[in-house]
Protein backbone atom coordinates (compact mmCIF):
# COMPACT_ATOMS: atom_id res chain seq x y z
CA UNK A 1 0.00 0.00 0.00
CA UNK A 2 1.22 3.46 -0.68
CA UNK A 3 -0.32 6.79 0.23
CA UNK A 4 -0.07 9.50 2.72
CA UNK A 5 -2.12 10.57 5.54
CA UNK A 6 -3.05 13.65 7.16
CA UNK A 7 -4.33 13.22 10.60
CA UNK A 8 -5.84 15.60 13.76
CA UNK A 9 -6.94 15.08 16.95
CA UNK A 10 -10.07 17.10 17.44
CA UNK A 11 -10.37 16.53 21.58
CA UNK A 12 -11.78 12.70 21.70
CA UNK A 13 -12.28 12.55 17.56
CA UNK A 14 -9.42 12.38 15.11
CA UNK A 15 -9.67 13.38 10.91
CA UNK A 16 -7.71 12.01 8.85
CA UNK A 17 -7.58 12.79 4.93
CA UNK A 18 -6.24 9.81 3.14
CA UNK A 19 -4.54 9.26 -0.28
CA UNK A 20 -3.27 5.76 -1.56
CA UNK A 21 -3.13 3.51 -4.32
CA UNK A 22 -5.66 0.31 -5.21
CA UNK A 23 -4.98 -2.19 -1.98
CA UNK A 24 -7.31 -5.10 -0.59
CA UNK A 25 -7.64 -5.05 3.61
CA UNK A 26 -9.48 -7.57 5.88
CA UNK A 27 -10.04 -7.05 9.69
CA UNK A 28 -11.44 -9.37 12.02
CA UNK A 29 -13.86 -9.03 14.60
CA UNK A 30 -12.17 -7.47 17.89
CA UNK A 31 -11.71 -9.63 20.39
CA UNK A 32 -12.69 -8.96 24.12
CA UNK A 33 -9.25 -7.09 24.71
CA UNK A 34 -10.05 -4.80 22.42
CA UNK A 35 -13.27 -3.61 23.29
CA UNK A 36 -11.90 -0.48 24.21
CA UNK A 37 -11.16 0.66 20.94
CA UNK A 38 -15.61 1.25 19.96
CA UNK A 39 -15.40 3.99 17.36
CA UNK A 40 -16.83 4.37 13.95
CA UNK A 41 -14.86 5.25 11.18
CA UNK A 42 -16.83 7.90 8.99
CA UNK A 43 -15.24 7.67 5.33
CA UNK A 44 -16.19 10.24 2.71
CA UNK A 45 -14.98 8.74 -0.69
CA UNK A 46 -13.61 12.29 -2.38
CA UNK A 47 -12.14 10.14 -5.05
CA UNK A 48 -11.91 6.58 -5.85
CA UNK A 49 -14.23 3.53 -4.94
CA UNK A 50 -15.11 0.33 -3.20
CA UNK A 51 -16.42 -2.85 -2.41
CA UNK A 52 -16.30 -6.14 -0.36
CA UNK A 53 -18.36 -7.49 2.41
CA UNK A 54 -18.62 -5.60 6.02
CA UNK A 55 -20.05 -8.72 8.76
CA UNK A 56 -22.04 -10.65 5.89
CA UNK A 57 -23.45 -7.19 4.35
CA UNK A 58 -22.09 -5.86 0.87
CA UNK A 59 -20.75 -2.98 0.00
CA UNK A 60 -20.35 -0.83 -2.95
CA UNK A 61 -19.06 2.68 -2.19
CA UNK A 62 -18.10 5.30 -5.38
CA UNK A 63 -17.16 9.22 -5.14
CA UNK A 64 -19.56 10.94 -3.23
CA UNK A 65 -20.94 8.16 -0.94
CA UNK A 66 -20.46 7.90 3.15
CA UNK A 67 -19.44 4.78 4.45
CA UNK A 68 -20.07 3.98 8.18
CA UNK A 69 -17.53 1.37 9.58
CA UNK A 70 -17.39 -0.36 13.50
CA UNK A 71 -14.06 -1.03 13.81
CA UNK A 72 -15.18 -3.87 16.24
CA UNK A 73 -16.63 -5.59 13.71
CA UNK A 74 -15.03 -8.11 10.61
CA UNK A 75 -14.35 -6.15 7.18
CA UNK A 76 -13.38 -7.55 3.64
CA UNK A 77 -12.62 -4.42 1.47
CA UNK A 78 -11.27 -3.55 -1.86
CA UNK A 79 -10.52 -0.37 -2.84
CA UNK A 80 -9.28 1.72 -6.00
CA UNK A 81 -6.69 4.90 -6.13
CA UNK A 82 -8.40 7.20 -4.33
CA UNK A 83 -8.71 9.38 -1.60
CA UNK A 84 -11.42 9.47 1.49
CA UNK A 85 -12.33 12.38 4.22
CA UNK A 86 -12.18 9.90 7.79
CA UNK A 87 -13.79 10.94 10.93
CA UNK A 88 -13.52 8.83 13.81
CA UNK A 89 -15.88 9.17 16.39
CA UNK A 90 -16.22 7.01 19.98
CA UNK A 91 -19.56 5.10 19.62
CA UNK A 92 -20.39 7.02 23.10
CA UNK A 93 -20.34 10.29 21.64
CA UNK A 94 -23.71 9.15 19.35
CA UNK A 95 -26.89 8.97 21.70
CA UNK A 96 -29.37 8.18 19.01
CA UNK A 97 -28.79 5.54 16.23
CA UNK A 98 -30.26 2.86 14.41
CA UNK A 99 -28.62 -0.59 15.04
CA UNK A 100 -26.53 -2.62 12.49
CA UNK A 101 -24.19 0.71 11.19
CA UNK A 102 -21.36 -1.22 10.44
CA UNK A 103 -21.46 -1.19 6.40
CA UNK A 104 -24.24 1.42 5.30
CA UNK A 105 -23.48 3.35 2.86
CA UNK A 106 -24.83 6.82 2.69
CA UNK A 107 -25.43 7.46 -0.85
CA UNK A 108 -24.52 10.64 -2.62
CA UNK A 109 -28.08 11.11 -4.39
CA UNK A 110 -29.66 11.98 -0.93
CA UNK A 111 -29.40 15.65 0.23
CA UNK A 112 -28.64 14.37 3.77
CA UNK A 113 -25.72 13.01 2.84
CA UNK A 114 -24.34 16.22 0.51
CA UNK A 115 -24.95 18.40 3.16
CA UNK A 116 -22.90 16.24 5.81
CA UNK A 117 -20.09 15.91 3.40
CA UNK A 118 -20.13 19.58 2.68
CA UNK A 119 -19.66 19.72 6.76
CA UNK A 120 -16.40 17.10 6.10
CA UNK A 121 -15.11 19.27 3.64
CA UNK A 122 -15.70 22.79 6.42
CA UNK A 123 -13.82 20.58 8.34
CA UNK A 124 -11.17 20.24 6.79
CA UNK A 125 -10.94 23.76 5.21
CA UNK A 126 -11.22 24.82 8.76
CA UNK A 127 -8.72 22.61 10.78
CA UNK A 128 -5.86 25.16 11.33
CA UNK A 129 -7.98 27.77 12.54
CA UNK A 130 -10.14 26.23 15.03
CA UNK A 131 -10.10 27.25 18.88
CA UNK A 132 -10.73 24.73 21.84
CA UNK A 133 -14.38 26.74 22.13
CA UNK A 134 -15.21 25.91 18.73
CA UNK A 135 -14.43 21.91 18.61
CA UNK A 136 -17.26 21.07 20.76
CA UNK A 137 -20.09 23.29 18.84
CA UNK A 138 -18.35 21.44 15.57
CA UNK A 139 -19.10 18.06 17.19
CA UNK A 140 -22.71 18.65 17.81
CA UNK A 141 -23.48 20.35 14.46
CA UNK A 142 -21.94 17.12 12.68
CA UNK A 143 -23.69 14.79 14.43
CA UNK A 144 -27.08 16.20 14.23
CA UNK A 145 -26.09 16.09 10.70
CA UNK A 146 -25.01 12.28 10.58
CA UNK A 147 -28.21 11.77 12.47
CA UNK A 148 -30.30 13.04 9.73
CA UNK A 149 -28.36 11.37 6.75
CA UNK A 150 -28.70 7.40 8.05
CA UNK A 151 -31.94 8.28 9.18
CA UNK A 152 -32.97 9.30 5.74
CA UNK A 153 -30.85 5.84 4.49
CA UNK A 154 -32.32 3.13 6.88
CA UNK A 155 -35.26 4.71 6.07
CA UNK A 156 -34.74 4.19 2.50
CA UNK A 157 -32.70 0.92 2.14
CA UNK A 158 -31.25 -1.71 5.11
CA UNK A 159 -29.05 -4.39 2.59
CA UNK A 160 -29.92 -7.71 3.76
CA UNK A 161 -26.98 -10.19 6.02
CA UNK A 162 -24.93 -12.67 4.54
CA UNK A 163 -25.80 -12.71 1.18
CA UNK A 164 -22.80 -13.77 -0.70
CA UNK A 165 -23.14 -10.78 -3.39
CA UNK A 166 -20.51 -7.86 -3.20
CA UNK A 167 -23.19 -5.74 -4.53
CA UNK A 168 -25.94 -3.66 -3.30
CA UNK A 169 -28.98 -5.50 -2.24
CA UNK A 170 -31.51 -3.13 -1.19
CA UNK A 171 -34.59 -4.05 0.87
CA UNK A 172 -37.80 -2.11 2.62
CA UNK A 173 -36.90 -3.53 6.15
CA UNK A 174 -35.61 -1.15 9.20
CA UNK A 175 -33.38 -2.61 11.86
CA UNK A 176 -34.71 -2.37 15.51
CA UNK A 177 -33.23 0.99 17.32
CA UNK A 178 -30.14 0.36 19.00
CA UNK A 179 -30.16 0.77 23.26
CA UNK A 180 -29.64 4.49 23.76
CA UNK A 181 -25.83 4.51 24.74
CA UNK A 182 -23.93 6.58 27.56
CA UNK A 183 -23.46 10.19 26.80
CA UNK A 184 -20.59 12.14 27.45
CA UNK A 185 -16.66 12.59 26.40
CA UNK A 186 -14.98 9.22 26.21
CA UNK A 187 -11.49 8.51 27.04
CA UNK A 188 -9.29 10.01 24.15
CA UNK A 189 -6.45 7.86 24.90
CA UNK A 190 -7.52 5.07 22.28
CA UNK A 191 -7.62 7.50 19.33
CA UNK A 192 -4.06 9.02 20.09
CA UNK A 193 -2.66 5.71 19.83
CA UNK A 194 -4.36 5.43 16.18
CA UNK A 195 -3.56 9.03 15.23
CA UNK A 196 0.15 7.66 15.88
CA UNK A 197 -0.03 4.60 14.19
CA UNK A 198 -1.02 6.45 11.34
CA UNK A 199 1.98 8.94 11.38
CA UNK A 200 4.46 6.35 12.11
CA UNK A 201 2.86 4.54 9.19
CA UNK A 202 2.88 7.43 7.03
CA UNK A 203 6.48 8.12 7.99
CA UNK A 204 8.01 4.70 7.15
CA UNK A 205 5.89 4.83 4.03
CA UNK A 206 4.66 0.94 4.74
Amino acid sequence: MDGEIECDLLDNWATCRIRFNPHSYARRKARDAEAAFDHYFIQLYVRGSLHGECAGRGVYVRPGDILILDVRESSVLRTSSGEIITLIIPHAAIDRLPADLHGQVLRHELPSTRRLAAQFESLQARLAELAGDDIEALQSTILDVLRAAIDDTIGQSVEPRASGDLGEQPSGTRPEPAQRGATGRSDPAPLRAVHDTLLDWARRGD
